[in-house]
């Protein structure tokens, strides 16, 4: 009976997400003028490039600090928040999420609080002001210098290196272009060594981006944004096929060499993060949906589609080829395309 109890208890401990998942303490990022020193428990540190992390103990008390910055001192409180690790209880099946939820009701990790607190100096009233926004929303005549380095290890396709260009025309209204060209050779070459073009490539990628308009992240350093992007990609390659033709009464087994241009235009609707790294420096995270067009050419090809048939078609190497539709007139496509990636750039 006693192992049955110790199961029991086991199982609540391990579903009370809050006791759980959250540990003693938490992190508070405070934003600040520069100079601006803050006192917390008794220990005082001056926040230097604008920022500084406390690790308060979760508790139902409320998070007190003190901001000075010069003639200028003002005493804060903020109340603490029901942690979401509460909520995810929620998702466990019953009796052991409610069970959960009872374990967590008396334990302090269930406490958090505002993650992110910026703060400006109100020039007018001579004190701090908590601000609710952004702290640097983009300016008119803003530049951005960047580059995409997953590009650089795209193996699904042909990596390729990239710099692009983003323009700011309004406040928080940008254009971009990027120019990306292949710098390796093909990394899966089935040519047999028989080279009908060069193998070279080329992307352009083409964005509208207005920031700010959305407010998902709590943080006021990152500026967020809605985007329409538009890419198009061009490469060639040689790849080989083999095929059986029928020839009166019996069939001719053919290896044909075969140039491949490779044609794909993407367009997608994006959300991304742009998100500083120091005062010049920004990484820029986004995902997207949409579709791309691939289309492919076959210059000189000798293969029929209606009269000859591939051998190659129930071959298992699909699993680790990427480039296994490439003819003319019959693997040409339109898919859903999802995107998710990062830049890394530099502002001007």
């Amino acid at each position: 009976m006693r192992k049955y109890f110790c199961l029991l208890i086991l199982l609540v401990s391990l579903c009370s997400c809050a006791s759980l998942f959250n540990g003693n303490t938490t992190k508070v990022k405070v934003y600040a003028p520069e100079n601006t020193t803050i006192a917390y428990k008794n220990q005082i540190t001056t926040i230097e490039d604008g920022e500084t992390t406390l690790s308060p103990e979760r508790s139902k008390d409320s998070l007190r600090f003190t901001l000075k910055n010069d003639s200028i001192t003002e005493d804060f409180s903020f109340k603490r928040k029901i942690s979401g690790s509460l909520y995810l209880n929620a998702l466990v099946l019953p009796p052991y999420g409610l069970s959960g939820i009872l374990v967590d009701l008396t334990n302090q990790r269930r406490f958090t609080y505002q993650r992110h607190l910026y703060f400006k100096i109100d020039s007018t009233s001579a004190n701090f002001q908590l601000f609710k926004g952004k702290t640097e929303p983009f300016k008119q005549q803003t530049i951005f210098i960047y580059s995409s380095p997953l590009l650089a290890l795209d193996i699904s396709t042909q990596p390729m290196v990239s710099l692009g260009v983003e323009y700011f025309p309004l406040d928080n209204f940008s254009i971009s272009a990027e120019y990306a060209t292949v710098f390796t050779d093909r990394l899966r070459d089935n040519s047999d060594n028989i080279k009908l073009v060069e193998n070279k490539g080329r992307a352009f990628r083409y964005e509208l981006k207005y920031y700010n308009l959305l407010s998902i992240s709590s943080n006021p350093r990152v500026n967020e944004y809605i985007g329409i992007e538009a890419r198009f990609i061009r490469t060639q390659f040689n790849e080989s096929i083999s095929y059986s033709r029928a020839n009166q009464n019996f069939n001719v087994f053919v290896q044909e060499s075969i140039a491949v241009l490779k044609s794909v235009d993407i367009f997608n609707l994006k959300y991304g993060l742009n998100y500083p790294i120091c005062k010049r420096m920004y990484i820029d995270l986004y995902s997207g949906f949409g579709f791309r067009i691939k289309t492919f050419k076959n210059p000189n090809r000798q293969f029929n589609p209606e009269t000859d048939r591939l051998l190659n078609d129930d071959d298992d190497s699909w699993l680790f080829n990427f480039d296994s539709n490439y003819l003319e007139g019959t693997d040409d496509q339109k898919l859903f395309n999802f995107s998710f990636g990062f830049k890394f750039g530099i502002k001007f």
